[in-house]
């Protein structure tokens, strides 16, 4: 005798299909838009609105796959599967930005930040190759310094009493294991002249595109070295900037043997 299943047996949460739907199609739109920007096809005000709304897809996705699971278990439809995947990947889509949210919380609107406000490292060759749509590369003077000395009382010139040209063999070696983009490099030919490091950094999560500049000067001590960092598209950079200048130079720090000054 062949037996027959109940109707009930065999039906799938409507909410667990549409759930699951919205989350896979949120994964494209996220991709597509961050790796648009990367290539320059998109501009940064674009790919953001662009983000946001797979995030907000995701977002959706979640909100149908909790729903779902809830009648899932009131009424034992089938579709767990599908609601646990759909949760599962709207949170891996929605956590980058939350990770950003979080750390922007209390975080002034800078883009560029710098070890020296009286006279910050000038971009030379950066200066000539990023588009018009960029920030520009002027530092905004009194009222950044103001404010970045409030926020990141830290960042502050470093001074080694090691050779220019050490330093900037030991620099070059640290820009390069984070795998910053060169874009000129002037040795300072034994403090003859200044050197300087002009790269192009990546910041996380979303791979945002940041200018670095990093000037040694000598000084009747050694050494002093200046960095600057400056977010190319956004009006903000929640807290990435300062974060790699002190990382950089914490990590110079440890490369000579000796407490960060």
């Amino acid at each position: 005798m062949i037996r027959r299943r109940l109707y009930v047996e065999e039906r799938v949460s409507k909410l667990a299909v549409w759930s699951l739907r919205a989350a896979v199609f949120a994964l494209p739109v996220t991709a597509i838009a961050l790796g648009l920007y990367a290539t320059e096809t998109l501009d940064f005000r674009s790919a953001v609105y662009a983000v946001l709304a797979g995030v907000g897809l995701s977002a959706l996705a979640l909100l149908l796959a909790l729903a779902g699971f809830v009648v899932i278990w009131n009424e034992g439809l089938r579709g767990l599967g599908r609601v646990i995947g759909a949760a599962a990947l709207a949170l891996l889509l929605i956590a980058p930005t939350a990770t950003v949210a979080a750390l922007s919380v209390g975080l002034p609107a800078l883009h560029d930040i710098t070890t020296d406000m009286d006279d910050p490292p000038t971009f030379q060759t950066l200066g000539q190759l990023r588009s018009r749509a960029a920030n520009n590369l002027a530092y905004a003077g009194a009222s950044a310094s103001a404010e970045q000395r409030d926020a990141y009382p830290g960042i502050k010139p470093m001074i080694v009493d090691v050779p220019p040209d050490d330093v900037y063999k030991a620099l070059m070696g640290l820009v390069t294991r984070h795998k910053w983009l060169v874009v000129d490099a002037v040795p300072p030919r034994g403090g003859q002249r200044e050197g300087r490091i002009e790269a192009v950094a990546r910041s996380l999560p979303f791979g945002l595109r940041d200018d670095v500049v990093i000037r040694l000067r000598r000084t009747a001590e050694g050494t002093r070295i200046d960095m600057r960092s400056v977010s190319r598209n956004s009006d903000r950079d929640f807290g990435a900037n300062a974060r790699r200048i002190d990382q950089l130079l914490a990590e110079l720090a440890d490369a000579q043997g000796r407490a960060r000054r």
